[in-house]
């Protein structure tokens, strides 16, 4: 059954504004790749909830020491001095690094890499969020109920995964 605003809210405990703001979009962009269910609804919510519990896009936080060191990250792409703060987590998922913002913005036809913070905009976060499910086969693990993949897949390792287990419990039922 497709999740509504008001129990995404109350489960994530997100402000209500947010969500009623927001999930259409992420609803939308899921339908745009293809890959809307009921499980990758669930998956999307519990990401959002775990990743920015205030259920709207943010930019990763801290000053120029913490964020170069993502200077020269090859395996995020990035190449130049000051590439860290430039190509910084944005959005639902903290889209990061240069590499990504490229992937995302050629997939979506939106010029990440000439104005990353396009990447604060809800839509545009719904969209790229919708995108690496896609491309990242996030979408296939939540179908399959794999919930520690989907974790994976989204952050890499299992950070959140108290509150991601716990979302997708409270929403999957």
């Amino acid at each position: 059954m497709p999740l509504d605003p008001a129990t995404i809210a109350e489960k994530c405990g997100a402000p209500s504004q947010n969500v009623a703001d927001n999930w259409p979009l992420i609803v939308a962009a899921l339908t745009e790749q293809g890959i809307l269910s009921d499980l990758v609804e669930v998956a999307a919510a519990a990401t959002v909830g775990t990743e920015v519990p205030r259920f709207e896009p943010i930019s990763e936080m801290g000053g120029p020491e913490y964020l170069s060191r993502y200077d020269f990250n090859t395996e995020l792409g990035n190449t130049e001095p000051g590439d860290g703060a430039l190509f910084k987590g944005r959005g639902f998922i903290q889209l990061t690094g240069r590499a990504n913002y490229e992937a995302a913005g050629r997939a979506l036809d939106i010029d990440l890499v000439g104005t990353p913070d396009a990447a604060l905009d809800p839509a545009t976060a719904a969209r790229v969020l919708a995108w690496f499910f896609k491309t990242h086969h996030v979408a296939d693990a939540a179908d399959g109920e794999q919930w520690i993949t989907v974790r994976r897949r989204v952050n890499g390792g299992l950070n959140g995964w108290d509150r991601f287990s716990s979302l997708v419990g409270a929403l999957n039922g």
